[in-house]
């Protein structure tokens, strides 16, 4: 009469990157790009060249992004507030450091 429905429940939870843990990740990976451009432009007597160059702005990309997320997890408020505060202070520093450095390319 009734047919039964097959239900399947599962109480394991698949683990999401969150804007946080990416924002976290490219501040990681921009302040990473910056220490080895550096330290090659340093070594290279600020010959580095288009190399750098292309690093150097893929990297500032990703601080501006990971300012993004930081600051948008900041506004969700879903999970701790610290971390999110963390990664948009920490890409926002690299933010700042990239301009700075961009800026005394320029000069």
């Amino acid at each position: 009469m009734f047919k039964k429905k097959n239900v399947k429940y599962t109480f394991i939870k698949e683990e999401k990157f969150t804007d946080t843990r990416v924002s976290l990740t490219l501040s990681v990976i921009s302040f990473a790009v910056f220490a080895v451009t550096v330290l090659i432009s340093f070594i290279v007597q600020a010959q580095g060249g288009i190399a750098l160059g292309c690093a150097g702005l893929i990297a500032m990309l990703f601080s501006f992004y990971a300012f993004y997320l930081g600051m948008r997890a900041l506004s969700e408020r879903t999970e701790g507030v610290r971390r999110a505060t963390l990664s948009a202070l920490a890409s926002g520093i690299m933010s700042i450091l990239w301009i700075v450095l961009f800026l005394l390319g320029i000069h």
